[in-house]
């Protein structure tokens, strides 16, 4: 009995050691919830009537670009590893040049991580969903809650990362001091366009 006790340990360890190896271990299973955000005033102005923009779990299926689609499956897979740097590389993100992000602050992509899973940032009526507005891009100024920033020490050190659905283009928005609630995770930020979006942090 003793043996067997045993060897049934090792098997457990063993799992978990391979689970460790495969996994996106600075996720930690940190998913941006299912919402109705708050829009602001200039942007509920074009929103079609009868629609509304809401937070919704990440479908790679519906992107048009077939690199947006590999980075949200891979990082959002939590049997698959994949670093920050390659998800750039798949991005075809050049990191050897000046990269700003939507405030126009220089940033260093490379000195993030993610510590969120992707969810997609939508248009829908309650039964479908869209990737833009009247099928054009523009940029949305939102307030919505994600897990992944409650009790932050120090909000400067995260971004929102975001990619174009349809272009695969990369977004880096800073979250203001002023927009956070540290206690609830709430921010306020304008995303530049609709799509899949995750929470990065500065490493340590």
């Amino acid at each position: 009995m003793k043996k067997f006790a045993a060897i049934l340990c090792a098997t457990v360890m063993s799992l978990g050691m391979v689970s460790s190896v495969f996994a996106n271990p600075s996720i930690k299973d940190v998913t941006i919830e299912e919402q109705e955000v708050v829009v602001a005033e200039e942007t509920a102005q074009i929103i079609p009537e009868g629609k509304k923009l809401v937070v919704v779990e990440a479908d790679p299926e519906k992107y048009e670009s077939r690199e947006a689609a590999e980075v949200v499956t891979k990082l959002n897979d939590p049997k698959t590893m994949i670093t920050m740097e390659e998800m750039l590389d798949i991005l075809k993100v050049d990191t050897t040049e000046e990269i700003k992000t939507e405030s126009g602050n220089v940033i260093q992509p490379l000195e993030y991580e993610p510590v969120s899973e992707f969810a997609d940032l939508v248009l829908t009526d309650g039964t479908t969903v869209e990737y833009d507005i009247d099928g054009e891009v523009k940029a949305v100024k939102v307030t919505l809650k994600a897990e992944a920033l409650k009790d932050v020490k120090d909000i400067k050190n995260c971004v929102l990362m975001q990619i174009d659905s349809k272009t695969g283009e990369v977004y880096f928005i800073e979250i203001d001091e002023e927009s956070y609630d540290p206690e609830t995770g709430e921010i306020t930020v304008t995303f530049p366009c609709l799509g899949p979006f995750c929470v990065l942090e500065k490493a340590e």
